[in-house]
């Protein structure tokens, strides 16, 4: 039986409340785990303040959730003046934020095989229809090896086992799944959609402990939550932070500019930050529903997102083509089980490579850790350590793509083709408008001996971003995706495929 026009109505009509309800009553199952055993060669080395931490996590399940194009900026617990993250604010009061979190690739496919193998996108090179490098070890595989069950929910056909991502999971539940469930495009983008699917899997009494990755599409475009959502933003003033300028360069972006037209920034504000709302809406209930079968207490709940979105801060519009923070730095917040957890805002840098050696070191699983290229943040996590990163490192696509290598202080952009670059000094200019290239020589110099040294330790070694004259590397060979119309049409339709 079709759901759509159930859906329809639940969307249009029905208080959100009611919309957004879960059913109760899910069983709990018990499972053995392996006993996870202390490697120093791979593991950080014990110590009162992480054998706590540890300890705090000794068979505990983790559920792993995805905002699809969440910015960090737009989220209340990061100093964001609309109230549009009431439940990830709580979670935040009783958790660690992580104030300085970067993705890696500003798009979905890429990003997410950074989060699911810790490898940067150079090197996993897992883009457009290629998957992942045979043998490439995953957050999965860790957690199985620990007797962890392991389970993917997506509602972004881009980070699914359709697209080469996430084969390592015990189950996955994706766009086929949804459709099959009766939801149609748009309204298997609906949160109501996976939030069914979890609740369903929670009845069937999954074993535990496990280890579970929800890709909500929420505040990702299609924007299609309930009227009344959006128009509580719209009553709204735009935030002061609010701002724009052009390109940073008249080579950028020289397709897109011919595809221009005109456009609102308050419109696409007030729409995104609505459908953000919707996103922290299906977070909320989803903690729900892992409270409502009991595990919640006994669970490491963590939300983050794979990219940010950009407002024409930079001339960008949208995501993929713009490493600028706005498209770059998004949220990472972390819930231990209980009420007796670390708190806190950690400053120091980490990425989304850092995700996997840190829930390794945290779980104890075995990884390989001279090919994984993410670091623990562990000791941050402990207070043992105030930075584990002096750089991020942050990819796009585009028209010429572009990578940005990112300090505290100091921020690097540079173009492929080698000859478009710029400088911002992050003291005097926190929104990177001011290219002072030529004026400070000897800090680029600095930063393109970090780059040169980051570049060449990636399997496709991106050294065109800093030399005109380098070739663009030639791409190991892999096994490749063979998508269908159906899956074409989906990434058309969020704008992935032109």
């Amino acid at each position: 039986m079709s759901l759509r026009p159930s859906l329809r109505t639940a969307c249009l009509v029905i208080p959100l409340a009611a919309f957004l309800a879960v059913l109760t009553g899910c069983g709990r199952a018990k499972h053995e785990f392996a006993p996870a055993e202390l490697r120093p060669d791979v593991h950080t080395a014990a110590s009162p303040e992480i054998d706590r931490l540890r300890e705090a996590l000794r068979g505990a399940n983790v559920v792993f959730v995805v905002l699809d194009a969440a910015r960090a900026d737009h989220a209340s617990c990061y100093g964001y003046a609309r109230d549009a993250t009431p439940n990830i604010d709580a979670l935040a009061s009783k958790g660690v934020v992580f104030e300085n979190h970067f993705t890696q690739f500003s798009e979905t496919k890429p990003s997410t095989a950074s989060l699911f193998t810790g490898l940067y996108p150079d090197t996993h090179l897992a883009r457009y229809d290629r998957k992942l490098p045979a043998g490439a070890f995953t957050l999965a595989q860790g957690f199985k090896e620990v007797g962890y069950y392991t389970a993917l929910f997506s509602q972004n056909d881009y980070a699914s086992p359709q697209w080469g991502l996430g084969t390592h999971f015990d189950t996955a539940v994706y766009e086929p799944d949804l459709r099959k469930a009766g939801y149609d495009r748009p309204f298997y983008w609906l949160p109501q959609a996976i939030l069914e699917q979890v609740d369903h899997w929670l009845k069937d009494r999954p074993r535990t402990p496990f280890f579970a990755y929800v890709h909500f599409m929420p505040p990702h475009d299609p924007y299609i939550a309930p009227p009344e959502i959006y128009s509580r933003f719209f009553e709204m003033p735009l935030p002061a932070s609010t701002w724009r300028a052009p390109y940073p360069f008249d080579g950028v972006e020289v397709e897109l500019r011919k595809r221009e037209r005109p456009w609102d920034q308050a419109l696409f504000i007030n729409r995104y930050d609505g459908h953000y709302f919707f996103g922290d809406m299906a977070v909320g209930a989803l903690e729900r529903l892992f409270d409502d079968a009991g595990l919640l207490d006994n669970t490491l709940f963590i939300v983050s997102a794979d990219h940010g979105e950009a407002f024409g801060e930079h001339g960008y519009k949208g995501h993929t083509t713009s490493v600028y923070d706005e498209c770059t730095h998004v949220p990472l917040v972390m819930k231990f089980p209980g009420n007796d957890g670390p708190t806190g805002r950690v400053h120091g840098f980490t990425e989304i490579v850092d995700v996997l050696p840190t829930l390794a070191d945290l779980f104890l699983f075995p990884y390989p850790k001279d090919v994984v290229q993410g670091r623990s943040f562990l000791p941050l996590l402990a207070r043992q350590e105030d930075e584990i990163h002096d750089y991020v490192f942050s990819r796009s696509a585009g028209d010429p793509p572009s990578y940005a290598i990112r300090g505290h202080d100091w921020l690097l952009m540079l173009y492929s083709g080698g000859e478009m670059r710029a400088l911002y000094d992050l003291r005097k200019d926190p929104r990177a408008v001011e290219n002072v290239i030529d004026r400070e020589p000897e800090q680029a110099q600095k930063l393109y001996a970090v780059f040169r040294d980051f570049a060449q330790r990636q399997t496709a070694t991106p050294l065109q971003f800093l030399d005109p004259k380098a070739a663009p590397p030639d791409w190991p060979k892999v096994e490749l995706v063979k998508p269908t119309e159906d899956m074409l049409d989906t990434l058309r339709a969020l704008g992935y495929v032109k």
